[in-house]
C-alpha cells in the first residue's frame, strides 16, 4: 500500500507576515474602534472557538486555553473600557489602573455603576462574583498561556480538572452583555447631554 504525497506549509524567502492581499474580504482593517474592538475581537475569537468544539466535538482539551485567555483578555479590555466611559462621564480625571487583575479594576467601577443605577445591586452582585472567581484561578492572566509559573510550578490549580465550555461561555456573556450595555447607555447619555447643552446655546453639530 502506497503512501499519498501531501503538501504541507514550508517556509519560503519572501514570505510576509502583516500583508494585504487580493481577497479583501480577509483583510482585516486595523486602528479604528478604540479599546473596546480589541475586547470584542476576544469574545470574537473565543466564541467561535467555543462553537467549533460544540459542533466536532473535538480538540475541547487543547482549545480550552485559547479559550479562556481569550474570554478573560476580553472582560479586562471591558473592564478599562467602562471605567474610561464612566469617569467621563461623572468627570472624574483619573487615570485607568494599568493592572490584570479583574477585582480591583471592578472596585474602581461598581462605585460608579452603583451611583447611576442604585437598584442593580443584584446584577453588580452577579459580576463581582464572577470577576472573583476568574481572579481565584487566573489573576495575573498567565494561567492559560503558559503551563508554569516563573518560578516553576503548575500554571492551573491541580484539582482543576473540567471545564465546561459551553457554561463558561454563557456566564462571561451574561457578564460581558451587562457591562457593555452600562457602557452604551453612559456613552449615550453623556453625548446626549452635550447635545442638549450646545441645544441651549444654539450650537448644532457641523458648526465648528
Amino acid at each position: 500500500m502506497g503512501f499519498e504525497e501531501t503538501e504541507l506549509p514550508w517556509p519560503q524567502p519572501g514570505d510576509e507576515v502583516f500583508a494585504e492581499a487580493a481577497d479583501w474580504q480577509m483583510n482585516a482593517c486595523l486602528n479604528w474602534g478604540g479599546g473596546l474592538m480589541y475586547a470584542l475581537g476576544y469574545r470574537t475569537g473565543a466564541d467561535a472557538l467555543v462553537e467549533r468544539v460544540a459542533e466536532t466535538g473535538m480538540d475541547q482539551d487543547a482549545l480550552v486555553y485559547p479559550i479562556v485567555f481569550c474570554y478573560r483578555q476580553y472582560l479586562e479590555l471591558l473592564l478599562k473600557d467602562v471605567i474610561v466611559e464612566a469617569r467621563k462621564y461623572y468627570d472624574v480625571d483619573e487615570p485607568v489602573r494599568q493592572t490584570h487583575p479583574l477585582h480591583p479594576l471592578w472596585q474602581d467601577l461598581r462605585p460608579l455603576l452603583e451611583r447611576r443605577w442604585p437598584d442593580d445591586s443584584r446584577e453588580l452582585d452577579a459580576v463581582e462574583d464572577a470577576l472573583r472567581q476568574f481572579d481565584a484561578v487566573d489573576r495575573q492572566s498567565f494561567a492559560f498561556r503558559y503551563p508554569r509559573t516563573k518560578k516553576g510550578d503548575p500554571s492551573l490549580p491541580r484539582d482543576m480538572l473540567r471545564i465546561n465550555l459551553r457554561n463558561l461561555a454563557e456566564v462571561v456573556a451574561r457578564v460581558g452583555t451587562y457591562l457593555e450595555a452600562c457602557n452604551d447607555a453612559l456613552h449615550e447619555e453623556r453625548h446626549a447631554a452635550d447635545y442638549e447643552s450646545e441645544a441651549d446655546y444654539g450650537i448644532r453639530p457641523g458648526d465648528f
